[in-house]
């Protein structure tokens, strides 16, 4: 009984001094914490790049098919740096791929060019007040063919570099309950869009049938509108070696009805992205974009892409 007694009261004890450790370290932690915000910290940045290949050849193969292959190369950085209840955040996505089937034209599988800087500054443990700035465009051009086949055919080139990009500025506040989820309410922004090539402008009005191309008017080479927009993004883990990014941006511009009954909708984009890492440098993508822009055409556009290959973390 005496010997029960005494391990009791060893294991109560040195209990009772791993609860002291563990307290003392976490408001040794906390201190460390706050003495790192009033210098200012950033946190270890996230910088990834990819090749991803894929190809696929038949030889009197009964069962059908293509000789093909593809490429494609993505680059993506985020960047985060905190100081005081003030936050700097930078996130650059780019995304460029092709696809060729013997026999067929070249085409684009991919092309994405987006750039987002934001500081926002904290009014309570979940709500911030931000200002950003954010970019998107593509690389490359587009390109669609009349009478595909024919010898009447011809080329337009409906979309290239900043023709369109999007430009877009704006104050608000955001919420964000957990460090991988954030909900931004922009009440005050401005959004430019952009129509550089006088052949893209052609081509894109004479093959949609419209009078303005991406929302610019002919003479024009930009489209200035103010409104309100609404971001949601989700930056996670959800499984060992597997990542899920996902943004959704949508944007209502205040123009009164009466001047353009049209341009009221709301334009969505969506952008998913979910890697699986296989070993250090091998891993799949797949690749989700959704866009839906009556200034672009009055339907749901949607592009979804399913890779493997290399991946580099630095």
């Amino acid at each position: 009984m005496r010997k029960f007694i005494l391990i009791t009261t060893i294991l109560l004890s040195t209990a009772n001094l791993w609860a002291q450790k563990n307290d003392t370290l976490s408001l040794k932690n906390a201190k460390n914490m706050a003495d790192s915000l009033k210098v200012g910290f950033w946190k270890p940045r996230n910088t990834q790049f990819g090749i991803n290949f894929s190809q696929a050849a038949f030889n009197n193969w009964q069962g059908g098919g293509i000789n093909n292959w593809s490429i494609g190369a993505l680059f993506n950085n985020h960047a985060e740096y905190y100081k005081n209840k003030g936050a700097f955040i930078s996130d650059i996505q780019f995304q460029l791929g092709t696809i060729n089937n013997k026999g067929q034209r070249r085409a684009k599988s991919i092309d994405r060019l987006f750039l987002e800087a934001k500081y926002s500054h904290k009014i309570s443990p979940k709500i911030n007040w931000f200002a950003g700035i954010n970019f998107l465009s593509q690389f490359a051009n587009g390109v669609v063919y009349e009478n595909d086949g024919l010898p009447t055919e011809r080329k337009r080139t409906i979309s290239s570099f900043l023709a369109p990009g999007y430009l877009a500025e704006g104050v608000g506040i955001e919420y964000k309950p957990v460090p991988y989820f954030v909900l931004q309410l922009g009440g005050a922004t401005l959004r430019q869009t952009f129509v550089t090539s006088d052949k893209v402008f052609t081509d894109f009005t004479e093959y949609n049938k419209k009078d303005d191309a991406y929302g610019v008017k002919k003479g024009k080479k930009v489209l200035f509108e103010t409104g309100f927009q609404l971001v949601a993004a989700f930056d996670k883990d959800i499984a060992k070696n597997v990542n899920l990014k996902c943004r959704y941006q949508a944007f209502l511009a205040y123009t009164p009805k009466r001047e353009a009954p049209d341009k009221n909708s709301i334009d969505h984009n969506i952008n998913l992205i979910a890697t699986a890492k296989v070993n250090k440098y091998l891993n799949v993508n797949f690749t989700l974009l959704g866009i839906y822009d009556r200034d672009q055409i009055d339907k749901f556009q949607i592009s979804q892409g399913f890779a493997a290959g290399l991946l580099f973390t630095l």
